[in-house]
């Protein structure tokens, strides 16, 4: 998108993300306890910055960014995004977070002085309360004295009048009871009786008054012991309930001034995303200065061979042109023949012999044949030509033949379990777990449409459906190697686990047959699962098939004449040789090609694909002789058992017309797919 590509869809409005932001921060120049009020300094501090640094900082968005319903109302959504579009959003991204962090921090600084002012309210709210229960408790202990003064002074007088009632009493006592000549002899005594009795009752009323002020004056004490202990233990209470408050306040304040670190990170983070915003539009830019580059070159190019075509058509003739096309068909099938050799005998690797296909596109003649044979001959002009080259390589491989063992291979025939060998689950029915990991396995490796992997697509004969929806399938993909110490797939040899042998210098294929074993609904000939009612809810097909495509590099061993061990890869494409003349006109592929004296009538390089073939339940068919060919296939001949690559394709339609229930039967039946491999090693000495 060379015009818009700095619009991007905008989700919402929300937030406004074109404006530049500023946070504003202070930072705690060093972080102390709280002790005591102390918090009352570290506020001034905080406000009046004498014990903090303050800091603001400026954001900008990204100037290059442009939301679709702002530049344009009727623009629409993007169908596919690019690099760019995706750099710009993570832009605004970083920006948004920034200013969620700012956001943040303002919500912490309120909230630290909301609960400084609700600690300074705490705090005079306890001073209040301990002064007015303070001033409280001391009218009361006032008002408690005075009733204690004014009941003593009622006690006293109440004693003083029994005492001058007792004493009128008394004195009474001293006048005689009788009138006239007679004498009361005892009314002296009993006077003197009574006023002795009346001092002792004053005494001892005296004594009482003093004991009964004694006893107001202790509980007048005891009331002021109470008032106390209950005033120190509301001091305690609110000291605890301050401690807390002050903590809540300490844990805010840190939260606060500390926050420089993350809006650093943050603010690195953007300047991160605008670079790599304005590192895609560099690159963007280079890249369309050099498509620029490259068409004008391609121009200059392409106007050289409109001037060398426009010479060529003037002055050929009709012998030239077919000669040069049979020249050209020859050179190629001379250059096939070269890549065949190296790949069957691995000897043309070093630099020495990649020369051998220089001289085969370099030569520009036929060279000496005898008979149809060709000869290894050089002419005047030091070019043997095409035939030179194919005689050479016929001499060098009828020693080889033999030499590396090639005409005498030794042939075995091995049967690898994925589940245990590549996945490493156990097939143990004690343990239920081993069952639900590979059932877990399988259902990994189901795709809605094996059409979508482009290996699949590519090699896969006739897998589409006529009506072009889609295949779901099984794919496994895995690779294959023959290292010391690991098995068949690359793992650490472990018991129980296949290998071949890295003595041979190639190990290639002869046969491949898939086994499914648990699976139900094969001939019983090919099968040792019964039909049952136990499983008859799993049945199948009874010949389900399936494909093994190689889809990496080809690996071997450059035969150790020297003794050495070089690891070749050869990236092998399987081609279909053209029909010369096509008589048919058969339309093998929907791209034809022509030449201009019909000599090739069909595209020179098809890729040949892979046709599927029938999986059976039981390991034994390829256990002792050869592997029985209905059960096989041999469209593997010839490539190596070491691939970087392979994918064995279980599409859902060979196994019911139902896909979906095919795929849950399969899953649930078979306990395992098994490769097996009939191959032929070359010893290479």
């Amino acid at each position: 998108d060379l015009n818009h590509w700095f619009i991007v869809d905008r989700p919402n409005d929300l937030v406004d993300t074109s404006k530049t932001l500023s946070v504003s921060l202070n930072e705690a120049n060093q972080i102390k306890e709280f002790t005591g009020n102390s918090i009352t300094d570290v506020v001034t501090g905080y406000n009046a910055g004498t014990s903090v640094t303050a800091h603001t900082v400026t954001v900008n968005p990204s100037q290059f960014v442009q939301y679709n319903n702002v530049w344009d109302s009727t623009l629409g959504s993007r169908a596919e995004t690019g690099e760019l579009q995706n750099a710009l959003q993570d832009a605004q991204q970083s920006w948004l977070a920034i200013s969620e962090a700012n956001v943040g921090f303002k919500k912490n600084l309120a909230e630290m002085n909301h609960k400084a002012a609700v600690f300074k309210s705490l705090v005079a709210m306890h001073v209040s309360s301990l002064s007015t229960l303070g001033t409280k408790q001391s009218e009361i202990i006032s008002l408690n004295r005075s009733i204690n003064n004014l009941e003593t002074s009622a006690e006293v007088y109440d004693k003083l009048g029994d005492l001058a009632e007792s004493m009128g009493a008394a004195i009474a006592e001293f006048f005689p009871t009788v009138v006239g000549l007679a004498a009361d002899a005892t009314s002296s005594a009993r006077g003197g009786a009574a006023v002795a009795g009346l001092g002792y009752k004053a005494l001892f009323n005296t004594g009482a008054v003093t004991f009964n002020s004694k006893a107001r004056n202790l509980g007048l004490k005891v009331s002021q012991a109470e008032q106390s202990l209950e005033q120190q233990s509301q001091t305690l209470g609110f000291s605890q309930e301050e401690v807390q408050m002050a903590y809540e306040y300490d844990a805010a304040y840190r939260e606060v001034t500390t926050q420089a670190n993350t809006l650093m990170q943050l603010s690195i983070s953007h300047q991160s995303a605008l670079q790599n915003v304005s590192n895609v539009i560099a690159r963007g830019n280079r890249i369309l200065a050099e498509r620029e580059v490259f068409r004008q070159r391609a121009a200059a190019v392409i106007q050289g061979y409109r001037t060398k075509d426009l010479t060529f058509r003037t002055f050929r003739n009709e012998a030239l042109e077919q000669y040069r096309s049979l020249f050209d068909l020859a050179s190629r099938y001379t250059y096939m023949a070269a890549k065949a050799y190296d790949y069957e005998t691995g000897l043309l690797g070093s630099s020495q012999g990649q020369t051998v296909f220089s001289k085969i596109v370099a030569s520009r003649s036929l060279g000496d044949l005898s008979g149809g044979m060709p000869q290894s001959t050089v002419s005047t002009l030091g070019d043997a030509g095409l035939a030179g080259t194919m005689a050479q390589l016929n001499a060098d491989f009828s020693v080889a033949e033999s030499r590396l063992g090639i005409n005498n291979p030794d042939y075995y025939g091995t049967v690898f379990s994925l589940r245990q060998e590549l996945f490493r689950i156990q097939d143990d029915p004690d343990i239920t777990s081993d069952e639900d990991a590979w059932m877990q396995t399988l259902e990994q490796h189901i795709v809605s449409d094996v059409l979508n992997d482009s290996d699949v697509a590519t090699q896969c004969r006739n897998i589409k459906k006529p009506d072009g929806s889609a295949v779901p399938g099984i794919i496994i993909p895995f690779s294959t190697t023959i290292e010391s110490g690991k098995n068949f797939f690359g793992l650490e040899l472990c018991g129980g686990d296949h290998v071949y042998s890295p003595s041979s210098y190639a190990t290639v294929i002869s046969n491949a047959g898939i086994v499914l074993p648990g699976y139900v609904g094969m001939d019983a000939s090919i099968s040792e699962i019964p039909l049952d009612s136990t499983n008859k809810s799993f049945i199948l097909s009874a010949t389900p098939y399936v494909y093994l495509i190689p889809c990496g590099n080809d690996v071997m061993r450059a035969p150790p004449l020297g003794d050495t061990d070089t690891i070749r890869t050869w990236t092998v494409q399987d081609q279909a040789l053209p029909l010369p003349y096509n008589l048919g006109a058969s339309d093998f592929n929907s791209n034809q090609y022509f030449s201009a004296t019909g000599t090739l009538n069909e595209k020179p390089w098809v890729i040949r694909k892979h046709q599927a073939f029938r999986a059976i339940e039981m390991a034994a068919l390829f256990q002792g002789g050869g592997p029985p060919l209905e059960f096989s296939t041999n469209r593997l001949i010839a490539r190596s058992a070491w691939n970087t690559r392979w994918k064995i394709v279980i599409p859902a339609i060979n196994l019911l017309n139902d896909e979906q229930t095919a795929l849950s039967r399969f899953v649930g039946s078979v306990t395992d797919v098994q490769l097996y491999l009939r191959t032929y090693s070359h010893s290479g000495n």
